[in-house]
């Protein structure tokens, strides 16, 4: 029963649905490998400001990702001006896997938001004008 247990967490599924934080750490990993404050400041890049994740949120939302094996410490490091000190992490398959049926999950409550009228029709929605 245990390994079943394990199992089903270690499916993409079993992580559904992620925090906004740890979305968009996977979303940033997709890209390049980076380190904890490269993150920090791509999240906020992204999210116009919107999203400015603290050093230790962002170290929690990391240590989870790497618990569940959606991160991973990156094997290689940039060669120029590069600060020893700093870990970089680097986006697994199952991360790969988790992160893209994530967007579809939200991609598809936005569809439902379209057709709700809560947001404007685009050409790119479900019953947008052609």
């Amino acid at each position: 029963m245990k390994s079943d247990t394990f199992e089903a967490v270690r499916s993409p599924q079993g992580f559904l649905p992620l925090t906004p934080l740890s979305f968009l750490v996977l979303m940033v990993l997709a890209d390049r490998d980076s380190h904890g404050y490269g993150i920090i400041k791509e999240v906020e890049r992204r999210t116009d400001g919107s999203t400015r994740p603290g050093t230790g949120t962002l170290y929690t939302a990391l240590q989870r990702l790497m618990d569940g094996g959606l991160i991973q410490e990156a094997e290689e490091r940039p060669d120029i001006g590069d600060d020893s000190r700093r870990r970089y992490y680097s986006l697994t398959a199952l991360g790969r896997q988790t992160a893209r049926l994530e967007a579809e999950r939200m991609a598809h409550l936005v569809g439902l938001a379209i057709d709700s009228d809560l947001l404007p029709h685009t050409a790119g929605s479900s019953q947008g004008e052609p």
